[in-house]
């Protein structure tokens, strides 16, 4: 889980319109060569619960002049203004961000349109179930996640389907002398990232996957996906600071720019391996991408 040091419940896509300005990509990957893409519709099974839904939600198309973008959870309450390729990313991508190549098809007004949203969920489960079970954050943002794919798909009429594309990545590996953090288990009931400003996270009692989350939403990585392949499975503490350089996405970044002028500070590739010991790699690799065969406006409410 990222927790913005503001301490407010809140779901890791927030920080998408946070100061810190950090914007999501990642997905699930097969390192290797394929022929073909492969491709799955997405089809529930005769033996699959259903997807967990929302109470009640209302949406209604944003007209504002000065809207302000965002989506989050407080209480029993999912309130969001966003387009729906925001939506589709943060269903679909909320433990692994998806970038803009991972997700094709699908009108132009997906693109543009904003939808204001308030959901809510139900009190049972907020206050009952979830509370029992002692659900933790990351598992409540999950849940609230399902619920969304359940609005997409009967309110926007969403169907998709999974298809494997080979696109450039980075892989995250240690350095030579990494890592330069130890393993630390003291602290699992605050385990996640906390924001400590831009370009600045402190890492409690935390897994690597909190750090890939971060890395894959900077834009020195041009959007690309990064795939975690240091072998480091246990949890650790750390803090990470870099001076965030403003490259252009198209402009194929890569690991070489760690050397160039950093009078500030050390660069996001520099930073990795002078306090983390890590480092990364560009390459090529199948990953899991998001083909949109329907969607339709929702009718509003």
């Amino acid at each position: 889980m990222i927790r913005p040091s503001a301490g407010l419940l809140s779901l890791k896509a927030k920080l998408l319109w946070a100061a810190i300005s950090v914007a999501g990509v990642s997905g699930h990957f097969l390192l290797g060569l394929i022929d073909a893409p492969q491709v799955s519709e997405q089809k529930p099974q005769a033996d699959e619960a259903p997807l967990p839904a929302f109470e009640v939600a209302s949406i209604k198309l944003n007209k504002s002049r000065s809207p302000l973008p965002g989506y989050h959870v407080f209480g029993d309450r999912f309130n969001a203004t966003a387009r729906t390729i925001v939506l589709i990313k943060a269903a679909y991508g909320h433990n692994n961000p998806l970038n803009p190549d991972q997700i094709s098809g699908g009108p132009d007004w997906i693109k543009s349109d904003l939808f204001d949203i308030d959901a809510k969920i139900e009190g049972s489960l907020v206050d009952g179930k979830w509370k029992k079970t002692n659900l933790s954050v990351d598992e409540q943002e999950n849940q609230v996640m399902l619920m969304l794919r359940s609005l997409l798909a009967d309110r926007f009429k969403l169907r998709i389907r999974h298809e494997m594309k080979e696109l450039p990545v980075y892989v995250l590996v240690l350095a030579k002398n990494g890592p330069k953090f130890a393993e630390d288990n003291t602290h699992p009931e605050i385990a996640g990232i906390t924001a400590r400003g831009r370009a600045k996270f402190e890492v409690t009692s935390g897994t690597l996957s909190g750090l890939v989350f971060v890395l894959s939403m900077q834009s020195e990585l041009g959007g690309r996906t990064v795939l975690d392949k240091t072998g480091l499975q246990g949890h650790y503490s750390f803090t990470f600071q870099w001076t965030p350089e403003n490259l252009a996405a198209s402009g194929g970044p890569s690991a070489d720019r760690a050397s160039s002028s950093e009078s500030s500070g050390p660069s996001l590739f520099t930073a990795l391996q002078e306090q983390l010991g890590l480092r990364l790699e560009s390459t090529k690799a199948p990953v899991d991408t998001i083909v949109i065969e329907h969607i339709e406006r929702p009718t509003e409410n």
